[in-house]
């Protein structure tokens, strides 16, 4: 009798979570996919100016164009907000020397060859074991590849979430702020990698090149004085190929089975996109506890000033400089 009753418990368990995986994604009456700016204005940032810089074309050829994975780009060309002092050009960010990315591990050998020939040296995968084990990566000629976990296996949604869609946005906020607290320490091997001059080019990566990368990313542009909307600017290219992005989603078990529960495949851009508000709030939570990117670091990170410097040494390059 107690394993009829075990046994009945965990399917009655699993209709109910599947059913609230439903109401999450594409539950009746759930609007489609769409990017909402409501915080920006109270954290003093211009969504005009956002919107123009994911208008500029310069941008769009930041993409790297590759067929397995569609959120490989380079950092580099964005300027700095403070210059040095007398009168000379604000800095920008070196091109070719940081990408962000999603999951290697469909690379076609097209792919490949684009990859060795942007003369990557150091793959930095933030991906949980699970998931290097279930999807590796395929190896780029002339790289190493560092595995540098984030954390250690991905939290399920909590389950009052799965009957709450709407709470699946704050759910990712405070799934960045759990990186930046919880997770602090997983962050110093990975800028102590940027602080190496000989690791680059560089190409850091999670299994879709959103979350785990794009609060690294964010801190890193942050450090080296990047501002703020042109930071959000940056995150909200992770939709720019949204399309494909869930096309590779629903070829894995995950996708097909929100298929298979009758999900609309275009609600799935819930879970597959990304808010400005999830990177806005991670900064502000920055700024209210540290003060700045750069004295978390050094204050719950564990970062060497020393190391910070190396940093902007490598990746800010000032107008006029020789090599």
């Amino acid at each position: 009798m107690r394993t009829i009753l075990t046994g009945t418990s965990f399917i009655l368990a699993l209709v109910v979570a599947l059913f609230g995986v439903v109401r999450i994604v594409g539950g009746r009456g759930v609007a489609p996919f769409a990017v909402t700016y409501g915080e920006l204005g109270r954290a003093g940032l211009d969504r005009s100016a956002i919107e123009a810089h994911t208008r500029d074309a310069q941008i769009t050829e930041r993409f790297v164009p590759l067929r397995g994975t569609s959120n490989t780009r380079d950092i580099g060309g964005y300027p700095v907000a403070d210059g040095p002092a007398g009168g000379q050009a604000d800095p920008v960010v070196r091109s070719g020397l940081f990408y962000r990315s999603g999951h290697l591990s469909r690379l076609t050998d097209a792919d490949v060859a684009k990859l060795q020939d942007t003369g990557i040296a150091t793959i930095i995968d933030l991906r949980e074991a699970s998931r290097i084990d279930r999807y590796p990566n395929r190896q780029i000629p002339g790289s190493r590849t560092v595995h540098l976990p984030i954390y250690d296996e991905m939290k399920p949604l909590h389950f009052t979430i799965l009957l709450n869609r709407q709470a699946i946005s704050d759910r990712f906020r405070e799934f960045y702020i759990e990186y930046l607290e919880e997770w602090a320490p997983r962050f110093a091997p990975v800028f102590r990698l940027l602080a190496d001059e000989t690791a680059y080019p560089v190409l850091v990566h999670c299994t879709n090149g959103k979350d785990r990368v794009g609060v690294v990313t964010a801190l890193l542009l942050d450090l080296l004085g990047v501002p703020r909307e042109t930071i959000v600017a940056d995150f909200l290219l992770s939709n720019a190929y949204l399309d494909e992005v869930v096309d590779a989603f629903v070829e894995h078990e995950e996708g097909r089975l929100l298929l298979t529960l009758g999900v609309p495949r275009e609600h799935l851009n819930h879970l597959m996109g990304v808010e400005p508000g999830w990177i806005v709030s991670a900064l502000e939570h920055i700024d209210e506890t540290y003060g700045s990117s750069e004295q978390y670091l050094v204050s719950r990170v564990g970062m060497e000033q020393e190391s910070i410097d190396r940093i902007r040494a490598i990746l800010l390059d000032a107008p006029g400089r020789s090599e």
